[in-house]
């Protein structure tokens, strides 16, 4: 079937979904054209394996609206799986970008969307609580990102969970892959930024420590993926075996699921180094952000070496200690 047939197939099949099958009264229309598309799961395979997922969804979208023509065709993004997901978003003074990001996400049909707002003297909290759909979480005091991500993760009860910063709107399209990587038994489904560091010479020490920690826990195909980095996607499995409070330190979560033999890998490629908003606390070297980031990989890093052995994955070939405790009992017969 060629790519234009899985889209005219697709429109056909959504409208005749309408014509067919009768919505129960009260329930979500965006949940039930997602119940709808889920039942065409031969399609939905043939779609993802040509890589055409998205036309094809919005084309089945379209073909169920086509027999309503007092409703016009939503820009929604249905997903490829019946897991239960959610979206945890952290935000802190981001008046600015806080409902675009949240229009966004309300284009998906999550079974969650949770906003932590935290630390706010501007109107984010207000804006927030405009989503009919968002559960709005409201603390006066500063948490930071990743206290945020806990409390929220704590809450949900989705099979999956992607974690996002209100100041980096993501488009809901890009999101698809990390639930798609999740879906197929991903537990760990992170950014990769590693296209957007330049070479080794041109990294500067976050990036390094990234790194390290993933070199050192025999991950070097991670490169400098982390769980610091958003968006990011967990499985009910992961933020279990993690803890979620162990999320509040993202590199120690990370050097958990890395130790507990997680699944571990890439759920997409986003450039949000483009669109983070730059702050006074966030720019230059040595920066309070980079200083708190470079400490969380310092405690990881405590936190492996501890679990597994001092010295991770790296074989001390030089030195002979057992001829070091030879000396030592000859000097010193009563060691």
């Amino acid at each position: 079937m060629t790519n234009k047939q899985l889209t005219i197939t697709a429109w056909k099949l959504g409208r005749s979904a309408v014509q067919t099958v009768t919505m129960e009264k009260g329930a979500d229309l965006q949940n039930h054209v997602q119940e709808l598309w889920l039942k065409e799961r031969g399609l939905i395979r043939k779609a993802t394996a040509v890589g055409k997922y998205i036309p094809v969804m919005k084309a089945f979208v379209e073909g169920f609206f086509s027999v309503r023509p007092s409703d016009h065709s939503p820009d929604w993004v249905l997903l490829p799986t019946s897991k239960k997901t959610a979206a945890v978003v952290m935000a802190m003074n981001e008046e600015l970008s806080i409902l675009s990001t949240i229009q966004e996400l309300e284009r998906i049909p999550f079974h969650e969307i949770v906003v932590v707002v935290n630390g706010s003297t501007d109107s984010s909290f207000m804006m927030a609580r405009t989503s009919s759909r968002a559960i709005i979480l409201h603390y006066n005091e500063a948490l930071g990102h990743d206290v945020g991500r806990a409390i929220g993760a704590k809450i949900t009860t989705s099979d999956v969970v992607i974690f996002l910063d209100a100041d980096i709107p993501v488009a809901a399209e890009q999101l698809l892959s990390f639930v798609r990587e999740t879906d197929r038994g991903m537990d760990v489904a992170l950014n990769d930024l590693s296209r957007y560091v330049g070479m080794f010479s041109e990294w500067d020490e976050v990036s390094i420590m990234k790194y390290f920690l993933n070199r050192s826990n025999r991950r070097e195909d991670l490169s400098v993926n982390s769980m610091t980095a958003v968006p990011h996607a967990l499985s009910r499995k992961a933020i279990e075996v993690i803890g979620s409070a162990n999320l509040a330190v993202p590199p120690k979560a990370q050097a958990i699921a890395l130790q507990r033999g997680l699944r571990i890998g890439i759920g997409g490629s986003i450039d949000v180094f483009k669109k983070n908003r730059h702050r006074k606390d966030n720019v230059g070297a040595n920066n309070p952000i980079s200083m708190l980031i470079m400490g969380d990989h310092l405690e990881a890093l405590g936190w492996a070496m501890r679990e597994e052995n001092p010295r991770l994955k790296y074989t001390d070939h030089l030195r002979k200690r057992e001829r070091a405790k030879d000396v030592n009992k000859h000097h010193h017969p009563d060691l």
